[in-house]
């Protein structure tokens, strides 16, 4: 099962991994309801919303329970209209009112395909918890580092679309773009080292449209000046910064000829394993020394299905492209 977190921190619950969240793929806003239905062959939709009481009065038979637990006690009813069966659980926690749905066509009605995203549902909703404002920083901030981890996952299905196409270019913004993600996520795993600390510099990680941006030039100096990188790699850093930049800006306004792309880009791709390699050495230290985000987590375990299909979930969701879609064993 995979994290779904509300968008204000206000609630997390699991999800299946193969459950795929439509709001954003329709060009819903990520507001009530939040949307959610198997990636291939749905029988129906899961939804679900969490309003305070302001918003909408919680029913006077609907108990309170305590934030930050999981196990919630529901209240069930049906809905049903329009050609269109509709199964409802409500539960109020610390002021606030949480609905959940599943809808489906009433022609599906005997398809014992049903049952089984009951189940789902009900296994779904035992794990929702609402969170009180002191933990909800938190549960954003892990958020943003599990869709930084699964772009840069999805990084490398558009990687080798460009290789295999020979885009030369586009191989060189996204082999960029790797350097970048692998330093930052270095940098923030060498803080922890330094710091004896669990806590993630999430702004090296997340840049929202109103965030004040941490450019990558900026990153290269922080990974020199913690000894992430040689001074060596740094101004090969530099350099190569600057031929791409040229290409991008100036290929059609300069003198720059398309046979140095290809120069360019092994020396990218040499870099990017270097400082690949820097990270992995990282995440041991990390693990041997108890510290961090592989604290207590082995980073050479050797990984289970589940977690296989938990990742090609999430770069499906960063993908939102049929062309691109992993296939999850489930």
């Amino acid at each position: 099962m995979k994290y779904f977190t509300e968008p204000q921190g206000r609630f997390v619950i699991k999800i299946p991994t193969e459950w795929q969240y439509k709001n954003i793929l329709a060009g819903d806003e990520e507001i009530s309801p939040f949307s959610f239905e198997l990636y291939e062959n749905p029988m129906g939709a899961f939804q679900i919303s969490c309003y305070s009481e302001s918003e909408k009065p919680i029913p006077p038979h609907v108990k309170y329970q305590k934030a930050n637990t999981n196990n919630l006690e529901f209240v069930k009813a049906r809905n049903d209209q329009d050609g269109f069966n509709i199964h409802l659980w409500y539960a109020a926690v610390e002021g606030h009112l949480i609905m959940a749905k599943y809808i489906y066509e009433v022609e599906k009605s005997e398809n014992p395909e049903l049952q089984k995203d009951f189940e789902k549902v009900e296994k779904a909703l035992s794990t929702l918890e609402l969170l009180s404002e002191d933990k909800r920083k938190l549960a954003i901030d892990l958020n943003k580092y599990e869709n930084f981890m699964a772009s840069l996952a999805a990084s490398f299905d558009l990687k080798m679309k460009a290789m295999e196409n020979m885009s030369l270019i586009e191989l060189l913004v996204i082999t960029g773009n790797q350097i970048d993600a692998f330093l930052r996520m270095s940098v923030v795993l060498k803080k922890q080292l330094i710091n004896k600390t669990n806590e993630v510099d999430i702004g090296l990680l997340f840049q929202g449209e109103s965030d004040s941006p941490i450019m990558e030039r900026k990153i290269y100096k922080q990974a020199k000046d913690l000894g992430i990188i040689s001074q060596e790699t740094y101004e090969n850093l530099e350099n190569l910064y600057k031929e791409r930049n040229k290409v991008i800006h100036r290929y059609i306004i300069s003198d720059f000829k398309t046979k140095y792309l290809y120069d360019i880009a092994f020396h990218y791709e040499k870099i990017c394993e270097e400082v690949r390699l820097k990270l992995k050495a990282i995440e041991d230290e990390q693990f041997s020394e108890g510290v961090g985000i592989y604290k207590g987590k082995d980073p050479n375990i050797e990984h289970q299905k589940e977690e296989i299909n938990l990742l090609f979930s999430q770069v499906n969701d960063k993908h939102l492209l049929e062309t691109l879609k992993r296939k999850i064993d489930y």
